[in-house]
């Protein structure tokens, strides 16, 4: 496995289903491979995240805190986020939004803790078995992510009809959907490391 260099940037990738077979899971796990030796990549597992529904009520709970800290510092600590979610009736997964309303609130929680979306170049993708490849939800992730500070890119990679591309041992991609996969990515990893550039940590 090729190691990616000392000042090689760090990209987040996240997953927006629970699901144990989710094909945006896979997808993300594509991407790992395309992207090995060029950056440093944290996969953020499904089950990694242990968050109830968001409740300002449970929000100074201890565990709770350390859990969405946690969280905070693995967003804080990337470079860059690539996010691949389903779309749940052409909205964004309960799951995902979920995730971003309990780490945006840690600033306002626990003194001394910034925004750690601000700034992040972001890659919106989907994987759906449906004929949309879950392009109805880009909007909303557009929103929410733009919202809560990240630079999100004009690329999207939007996966149609995934179930037929998946072989069981990865995804086989037609020569376009590669090309417009190796050009999003190549984006988010140039602005990643410029971002990188900036950060000291």
């Amino acid at each position: 496995m090729n190691e990616p260099s000392a000042r090689a940037p760090r990209l987040l990738l996240i997953p927006g289903s629970q699901r144990t077979e989710s094909f945006n899971a896979r997808l993300l796990g594509d991407f790992a491979l395309r992207l090995e030796g060029l950056c440093a990549i944290d996969l953020l597992g499904p089950g990694e995240v242990d968050l109830p529904l968001f409740n300002q009520d449970l929000e100074t709970a201890p565990e709770l805190v350390a859990r969405v800290t946690a969280l905070h510092r693995r967003i804080a600590c990337s470079h860059g986020l690539i996010v691949a979610s389903p779309d749940y009736n052409g909205q964004l997964t309960p799951y995902l939004k979920n995730l971003v309303d309990w780490v945006s609130r840690l600033a306002y929680i626990v003194a001394g803790c910034g925004n750690a979306f601000v700034d992040r170049p972001t890659l919106l993708c989907s994987a759906s078995t449906g004929g949309s490849g879950g392009a109805l939800a880009i909007p909303n992730a557009r929103a929410l992510f733009g919202y809560v500070g990240c630079v999100v890119i004009g690329d999207t990679v939007c996966i149609p009809h995934a179930g037929q591309a998946w072989t069981g041992d990865g995804y086989a991609f037609g020569p376009d959907v590669d090309e417009q996969i190796t050009a999003a990515l190549q984006r988010v990893l140039r602005l990643a490391s410029s971002f990188a550039v900036t950060c000291d940590f």
